[in-house]
């Protein structure tokens, strides 16, 4: 093998997608491979975009009631009936406030303190999740 014969291997190695070649005959042998390089790129640090609602929601208060499970929630017992409760009405320890409907079954969510109904934070129809507020009573 000339020095012909091993530049024409090196050019197929670098013009092709090989990373390594090796040629043998019956009195020589060559290994060819191309030098590993690093091909990452550092791209720019980008600082996290921070997104705030345009009307945010105020957190619940302290003396919010949550929601014991997971489910549909409901404020009156029937469509063509009165909500349970309204806000500013009073409530007493076991009144029931509303009806969450899980697995098929309607559980009545009662009071767990008396006061005045400050705030309802939950829609009817509306999905709530474990420990999600559903009331404020003061």
């Amino acid at each position: 093998m000339n020095i012909d014969d091993i530049k024409q291997l090196i050019d197929i190695l670098e013009t092709s997608g090989l990373e390594s070649l090796t040629y043998k005959n019956q009195d020589f042998e060559i290994a060819l491979q191309k030098p590993v390089t690093n091909t990452f790129i550092p791209s720019q640090a980008v600082a996290p975009a921070v997104i705030t609602p345009v009307n945010p929601e105020p957190a619940p208060a302290t003396n919010a009631m949550t929601s014991p499970l997971v489910g549909v929630y409901y404020s009156k017992p029937s469509p063509d009936a009165p909500e349970f409760v309204k806000v500013g009405q009073t409530v007493k320890v076991g009144d029931i406030l509303c009806i969450i409907e899980a697995m098929k079954v309607m559980n009545e969510i009662k009071a767990t303190q008396a006061g005045v109904v400050k705030k309802i934070y939950v829609s009817e129809g509306a999905t709530v999740d474990f420990d999600q507020p559903l009331f404020v009573i003061e």
